[in-house]
């Protein structure tokens, strides 16, 4: 689920050759705090990312074999994250979906989500969401039940609704993500959302969908109480899972049939059902 941040931040500017972003390890991406943001600069390629630990992060960083060209280190304040967005923030394309800002053209065709971009909540951009966007492009989500499980900014929870979903229940255990989640399910018209701030085991229920974009150590530990929200012959979406923990991942839901998968960079995601 996401995580509130401080007012201070650290950003990391990694400018490095085009490609080196592919070679990007497991353990960086784990000490990569919110995620990391790519930005194309002809032959180059800037790599930005918000980690919590940034002394562990940039020794990482040094032990790594990537073709670095130069790192940046950088204070600023949260508030100015949101000024930043609104210089780069370009509508994202992932498969048939397309996510813009409110202050984006529209582009009418296909699908589409408005979202007010925030640091901590999402913005579609980081691989574990994508996966699930692709996995979900691939199932039929017509009148069914829809729980999503750390929504951050609502969106895998607004493609369900675009998908024809009936009902959706997206609950985060971060009042700040619900809040966002608010604002992004009232500019989308998603009246088939309700939303919840909660933890695990307070939520009720069991659903057709189930979407889990968390991670590993959250699965760990409540991979049972994940399960229950399945109802039998129901479908459990699940991402946020590095490589190397794929196979914990899969032996937590031993039992459980493997529909499809999907991988991008150093992430997976899985679609099991009972």
């Amino acid at each position: 689920m996401s995580k509130a941040r401080s007012k201070n931040v650290t950003r990391v500017e990694i400018l490095a050759e085009k490609g080196q972003e592919e070679l990007l390890t497991d353990d960086i991406y784990q000490l990569a705090g919110t995620g990391v943001w790519l930005e194309e600069q002809g032959n180059l390629t800037l790599i930005k990312c918000y980690p919590d630990e940034p002394e562990l992060f940039l020794r990482q960083l040094n032990t790594s074999c990537l073709k670095i060209i130069n790192v940046i280190v950088k204070q600023e304040e949260l508030k100015d994250y949101s000024e930043l967005t609104k210089q780069y923030f370009r509508p994202i394309t992932i498969g048939k979906l397309i996510i813009r800002a409110p202050w984006n053209k529209k582009k009418g065709k296909g699908r589409e989500i408005v979202i007010e971009p925030g640091m901590a909540f999402g913005t579609g951009r980081h691989e574990s969401t994508k996966i699930m966007i692709k996995l979900m492009d691939s199932f039929v989500f017509i009148g069914k039940t829809v729980l999503d499980i750390g929504c951050g900014s609502g969106i895998l929870a607004l493609n369900a609704h675009l998908l024809g979903a009936g009902k959706i229940i997206a609950v985060d255990n971060d009042l700040d993500a619900v809040l966002n989640a608010k604002k992004n399910v009232y500019l989308n018209g998603a009246d088939t959302i309700d939303l919840a701030c909660t933890n695990l085991h307070d939520i009720q229920g069991i659903y057709d969908i189930v979407l889990a974009n968390i991670d590993i150590k959250t699965f760990s530990e409540y991979s049972e109480t994940v399960a229950n929200f399945v109802q039998k012959d129901g479908y459990l979406f699940v991402s946020g899972i590095l490589r190397t923990n794929k196979d914990q991942l899969l032996q937590l839901f031993h039992g459980w049939n493997l529909v499809n998968s999907h991988r991008i960079n150093s992430w997976w995601g899985f679609l099991l059902t009972r």
